[in-house]
């Protein structure tokens, strides 16, 4: 490989990195690798997609799950670009998002914004045919930004040009887009065709009818696609929420209220009307919800329980006194009079939703899905005020595995072991996929990670046992109060964390603290971190954060921002309804229940939080675990070390270190 496009100096693994992923576009294959963050992941798989895609007529197209990691993939496309003035014409990229996000209309509408991709769909639709057909005067009808793209042909070209010269981010095509007053989705469809690599959300990947509607923009097939999947650890938790689906409570009194404002038809030749129907669903959630989640069943206390197989139909049909045909033409009727309700909305120019249709499409999904690849709960929050039904899907292949017929796949993430349990979980060919984890890029020296033996957070010992709670404390008030550096403390949960802050361990900590709060907003979040990060002092601060939240997994905290992390004990998943069904489903489909449901996902979390100590080769840090059961871990974290003396060993790193 001649590395022409790279447009850095060569780091550690790099060179190996690319050279991977050239052979196995070559072999028209799939590659799944570990590279710990900093090593330049996404600038390696850029250029070797690109380098490849070039000779061959081939598209790239990059998944992520945030607009953060979208922005990373154009920054550095800009880096190639400068690089290679003489491949400029050729290599243009372009970011996507969703309409919930590019529509200009939704900016304004909260119901817009919080619309589905279908809902979004289907009023984008309707308003360019309303345009379309009174283009002279909308008088309130219509879309102005779509009328403009049709009539501004000098401003679109103008946008053209600006993004194949400047190739900006998204949020910044948008802006764009809104000074001239043109619609930036139905532009980004008009120049999407003519980049060699399109930055997209998941969705437009794993969603059907989106991944259709995408390659149909850009006349290819998915032959013609290398995919790149960012932060891959994500896809197969992502891919099961996408194909599951829920009734609520909260949305069967939406749909009765639907029927209040739009009609209330009858079902069965006037048996009873829509209204009752709904009724009658929300009482049996209920009595579901009574019978597993405020009984005596084992799952109570988890938040959900399995139901069996045919007893939602077994209820509808004895409390309506109806068969399963009859039960079919309801279905039917639902839907088809929620498409009504969905097209009046559409011409009163709102989003076209119907509760209603939703309660339909429901229960025909609920009746007709293969049972062995979804699970059926009755689920509900602590509150328990609004229990709901769900098909929770078990197999994330159901909709990962269109990722064989692309060209090429390429899975990348800073913690990805084991790569089997990925790559089986999402259904790559075996004999057709390469799995690499490659060494820490920083010297390994830099990082320590420790854990006692003394402590654990096992539930029968922490519930029975005062001094548990008492030692764990002992060992983070040491810790913070003898070393002035930037801690953070991350628990297994809010309800841990919440029996520390109960025991007032906050005022026996002698810098400032802060905590993260269940009910945060994203903005008041980040506030706390840029506080968090720049102490007024200069002792440190400390933050009390959950593991496997938003700031274990999404942040980054380089240099004297973060040099102690502590981890009260091991964050397993907890043994709900759905726990246990997806370890009994993958102990029946690979043998491997416990260590692909609960081993796998407790080492990433453990992995990601010990991962924001060490952004790039000069930070340095110590990890502790507070857990003795960390020892079962030893093999996806290497450089483990058990500890007699915390005080002693973090002094002695330190010593070391500086």
């Amino acid at each position: 490989m001649r590395m022409k496009l790279f447009p850095y100096t060569l780091r550690k693994n790099q060179k190996e990195i690319m050279q991977t992923i050239v052979n196995t576009l070559s072999r028209e294959g799939h590659f799944v690798f570990e590279s710990s963050t900093g090593s330049g992941k996404t600038i390696c798989a850029l250029a070797a997609t690109l380098e490849f895609a070039l000779q061959h007529n081939k598209k790239i197209i990059y998944a992520t799950r945030t607009h953060a990691q979208q922005r990373q993939v154009i920054l550095e496309l800009r880096e190639i670009r400068k690089k290679n003035k003489d491949l400029q014409d050729r290599l243009f990229g372009i970011g996507l998002q969703g309409r919930a996000h590019m529509c200009l209309l939704a900016k304004e509408d909260p119901e817009l914004r919080n619309g589905t991709a279908e809902e979004l769909s289907r009023f984008c639709s309707a308003q360019k045919k309303k345009t379309l057909k009174n283009r002279e005067a909308l008088d309130g009808n219509g879309c102005n930004f779509f009328k403009n793209l049709r009539d501004r042909k000098d401003d679109v070209d103008e946008i053209i040009e600006w993004c194949k010269k400047s190739l900006p981010t998204s949020e910044d095509f948008v802006t764009h887009c809104w000074h001239k007053q043109l619609c930036p989705y139905e532009l980004s469809k008009m120049i999407a065709p003519d980049a060699m690599i399109i930055v997209v959300p998941y969705i437009y990947i794993f969603d059907p009818s989106i991944r259709i509607m995408l390659l149909d923009w850009l006349s290819v097939t998915e032959e013609d696609i290398i995919l790149v999947v960012d932060e891959a650890h994500n896809l197969p938790d992502y891919v099961r929420d996408l194909f599951s689906a829920g009734l609520s409570i909260w949305s069967l009194r939406n749909a009765i209220y639907e029927t209040e404002r739009y009609g209330n038809p009858s079902l069965l030749n006037g048996r009873f009307k829509i209204s009752e129907f709904c009724n009658t669903l929300i009482n049996i959630i209920e009595y579901l919800r009574d019978k597993y989640l405020t009984s005596s069943h084992s799952s109570r206390e988890n938040g959900d329980a399995l139901i069996r197989e045919h007893e939602l139909e077994e209820e509808i049909l004895s409390r309506l006194n109806i068969n399963s045909f009859n039960l079919d033409e309801i279905i039917h009727d639902l839907i088809a009079y929620g498409e009504n309700v969905c097209e009046t909305r559409e011409e009163e120019g709102r989003i076209p939703r119907s509760f209603i249709k939703r309660t339909g499409s429901f229960l025909d999904f609920w009746f007709n899905l293969e049972s062995e690849q979804y699970i059926k709960l009755i689920t509900a929050e602590p509150n328990k005020n609004n229990p709901r039904l769900e098909a929770y899907c078990l197999d994330p292949s159901v909709g990962t595995n269109i990722v064989n017929n692309f060209h090429s796949s390429i899975h990348m993430s800073g913690t990805l072991e084991p790569l089997e349990e990925y790559r089986d979980s999402i259904g790559l060919i075996k004999e057709n996929t390469e799995l690499v984890s490659y060494p820490p890029t920083f010297p390994i020296e830099n990082r320590r990670i420790l854990y006692v033996r003394d402590v654990t957070t096992r539930y029968e010992e922490i519930n029975t046992r005062k001094e548990i709670v008492k030692k764990i404390m002992s060992h983070i008030i040491s810790i913070c109060n003898n070393f002035d550096r930037n801690t953070i403390v991350f628990f297994p949960s809010f309800d841990v964390l919440s029996r520390f802050l109960q025991n007032n361990i906050i005022n026996t900590l002698k810098r400032g603290v802060y905590v993260e709060k269940r009910e945060m907003t994203q903005i008041e979040l980040m506030d706390m971190i840029e506080d968090f990060k720049f102490p007024e002092s200069k002792n440190g601060s400390i933050l009390f954060s959950v593991i496997g939240g938003r700031i274990s997994e999404g942040m980054d905290f380089p240099a004297e921002q973060l040099e102690i992390v502590i981890i009260v004990g091991i964050p397993y998943p907890r043994p709900t309804a759905k726990q246990r069904g997806l370890q009994r489903y993958y102990d029946i489909k690979f043998g491997k229940g416990w260590e692909y449901t609960v081993e796998a996902p407790t080492a990433r979390k453990l992995m990601q939080a010990i991962g924001r100590l060490i952004r790039n080769k000069d930070d340095k840090g110590v990890a502790i675990i507070l857990d003795r059961r960390a020892a079962r871990f030893r093999k996806y974290i290497k450089d483990l070390k058990e500890s007699k003396n915390l005080l002693e060993d973090i002094n002695s790193f330190y010593s070391l270190s500086w």
